[in-house]
């Protein structure tokens, strides 16, 4: 029986093939193409991945010099040996708008100073928690659309 139903599935899927039908593909809304480019440039700077970041940027833009402030962000605040950095896209905070070949997205970033009890000076300077620092960073993501190859979105 199950393969009677498998074997009428690729039959039906040939026949679509071969008639030029093809299988209706979803379209993914401006606005969340953007929201994904921006996502990705701080998975790959969170990731220590600058290279990667680069490539969603236009070059010498303002947010390909901003890897280099989040690189040196990023040693600065890792260089203790008793503390971590831990950083998050938390949320976009306001809803993205897509002008034209425009589109703002505003995204938020947290910074959190892990820092772990590995002597008694350190420990005191503790705040209970083990958090030692805690910042936040609400950005206006600013990106254009590129038309060349795919119309691909880039941060300014």
């Amino acid at each position: 029986m199950k393969s009677k139903i498998l074997i009428s599935f690729f039959v039906i899927l040939l026949i679509f093939t071969l008639t030029g039908c093809d299988i209706i593909t979803p379209v993914i809304p401006e606005w969340m193409k953007a929201e994904e480019v921006v996502t990705s440039y701080w998975q790959a700077i969170i990731n220590r991945q600058y290279g990667l970041a680069e490539c969603f940027c236009i070059y010498d833009g303002i947010w390909y010099n901003k890897i280099d402030e989040w690189e040196e962000y990023i040693n600065i605040n890792s260089e203790d040996v008793c503390s971590f950095l831990l950083i998050f896209l938390d949320d976009f905070y306001k809803p993205t708008e897509v002008i034209g070949d425009t589109a703002i997205v505003y995204v938020k970033i947290i910074a959190d100073k892990i820092v772990v009890p590995c002597n008694s000076d350190l420990h005191k300077k503790m705040n209970g928690n083990g958090i030692d620092d805690i910042d936040v960073f609400e950005y206006e993501t600013e990106l254009i659309k590129q038309n060349y190859p795919y119309g691909n979105w880039e941060l300014k």
